[in-house]
């Protein structure tokens, strides 16, 4: 970061390389389309990039950068309220018969996983999703790391509530 900080481009690039995929997977989650995903995975970057100056070199980069993917599917889902985005049914594709059990198993966890609320919503899919610690949930979303800990189990409690109640 501190390379990228004196505006050395490669950096950068190795810094998008490092992170494309886990935070690529965590946007698609997050916004449950493909295409939402990558405009959103586009604006966090940028802003990475513009904002790579506030970057404190005592922190690890990895929460910071998660802080701004999650602010800016806050920002995009402003934006949505104000002007409701098109339906795209370009990444659908249609179910076989010996993957439907397990379409409607991931389609129920993900609608549990949609339906939760925010600030659960938001540590459950960072720690139990994306594998981070509870630090660094709680730095990405300025919280305690025992509120992490904390939002994380009640996240999980609520899914599976959710769950057994058949959504």
């Amino acid at each position: 970061m501190l390379a990228i900080q004196a505006g050395n481009a490669s950096a950068f690039e190795a810094l998008f390389g490092r992170y494309e995929r886990s935070l690529y997977g965590f946007l698609v989650r997050r916004t449950g389309s493909r295409d939402a995903a990558a405009e959103a995975f586009q604006d966090t970057f940028l802003k990475v990039y513009r904002a790579r100056n506030t970057w404190d070199p005592s922190r690890p980069v990895k929460p910071w950068l998660y802080g701004i993917a999650v602010n800016t599917l806050k920002d995009r889902a402003r934006r949505l309220q104000r002007r409701p985005e098109p339906v795209s049914l370009e990444d659908w594709d249609a179910p076989t018969a010996e993957r439907s059990g397990r379409i409607d198993a991931r389609l129920a966890l993900e609608r549990g996983i949609a339906e939760m609320p925010d600030s659960l919503r938001e540590a459950f899919v960072l720690g139990a999703v994306q594998g981070f610690d509870h630090n660094e949930v709680a730095s990405t979303l300025q919280i305690s790391p025992a509120n992490a800990r904390a939002r994380i189990s009640r996240g999980r409690a609520w899914l599976r509530r959710f769950l057994a109640e058949g959504s």
